[in-house]
């Protein structure tokens, strides 16, 4: 599930030898041509461009990409899985209490998505009916459906079986070489020593205006300009990051009403995934 941590677990996995991740961490090709080809930044879409992202000098035990949204399409990706991979694929997910997840999906795109204006009130609201009636609209924004996991993740263990791993948000969080360990044993690979000290995708802030992030985020000519008056990537950098020290704050929280609302929203399916998973997840909504 898109924030749950997928990114720092498609890098991580980098370092051993047994283990290919692609450069392009998201390419969704497996469920593009079926939700629409706008809606997924630098979607794949051609089956040669998907298989070059694989090609290698070396060979290795497992190739792997971590395009976040076949969670939530299951229906298209598992039909393509079985089309395209290798039959003893295996299935790796990421699980966050989705009130927590759907608050950070907000604020992703509040920072780096143009097209996200609303309130998360707004975007609660209105977030099915916007993404049916856009066509390019990114199914990023369907806060509250990414986060109904019971029968997604029920979809995938019915088809792949023992080759389903999940892994738990706030496990990784607590012991993230725990979970690493446990990862590298369902793969059937060596336990190794991995390097955890970077951060990925690090939220926790915004953009003080809209203006602003029209301006940091999409290309546009005045950004081209830059470049070519700087072309010292690095002196650009330390503008940039500069630059953006003045140009954002911290994130709100998310108020008690709306944590109220999407804990009823999600109170069902959280149950169901309790049983599913044979996990207490009582605490996700207490």
């Amino acid at each position: 599930a898109a924030k749950s941590g997928t990114t720092s677990l498609h890098n991580y996995p980098k370092q051993h030898p047994d283990v290919f991740m692609t450069d392009h961490k998201e390419p969704h090709f497996l469920i593009n041509s079926e939700i629409g080809k706008k809606r997924i930044h630098k979607a794949v879409t051609k089956l040669d461009k998907y298989r070059k992202m694989f090609d290698t000098l070396t060979d290795y035990k497992y190739k792997g990409e971590s395009s976040v949204m076949y969670l939530a399409f299951p229906e298209f990706a598992i039909k393509n899985i079985k089309k395209y991979l290798a039959p003893d694929v295996k299935i790796i997910i990421m699980l966050r209490n989705p009130i927590e997840r759907a608050y950070a999906g907000y604020l992703h795109n509040l920072r780096y998505n143009p097209s996200e204006n609303f309130s998360f009130e707004e975007a609660f609201d209105k977030s099915e009916q916007r993404y049916h009636q856009q066509e390019d609209m990114t199914p990023d924004t369907r806060y509250l459906h990414v986060g109904c996991y019971a029968s997604q993740v029920e979809s995938f263990m019915n088809i792949f079986k023992s080759n389903v791993h999940v892994i738990m948000y706030d496990d990784y969080v607590n012991n993230i070489n725990a979970c690493l360990s446990n990862l590298f044993d369902f793969l059937e690979i060596d336990r190794i020593s991995v390097d955890t000290s970077r951060r990925h995708m690090v939220g926790g802030w915004v953009f003080k205006n809209r203006f602003l992030r029209n301006f940091f985020i999409p290309e546009n000519n005045l950004k081209s300009l830059l470049k070519i008056l700087l072309p010292n990537k690095k002196v650009r950098e330390f503008l940039r990051k500069n630059i953006m020290k003045i140009s954002t704050v911290d994130t709100p929280y998310l108020s008690v009403d709306m944590r109220k609302r999407l804990a009823e929203y999600y109170r069902k399916d959280i149950s169901n995934l309790s049983k599913l998973l044979n996990r207490p997840l009582d605490h996700w909504i207490s």
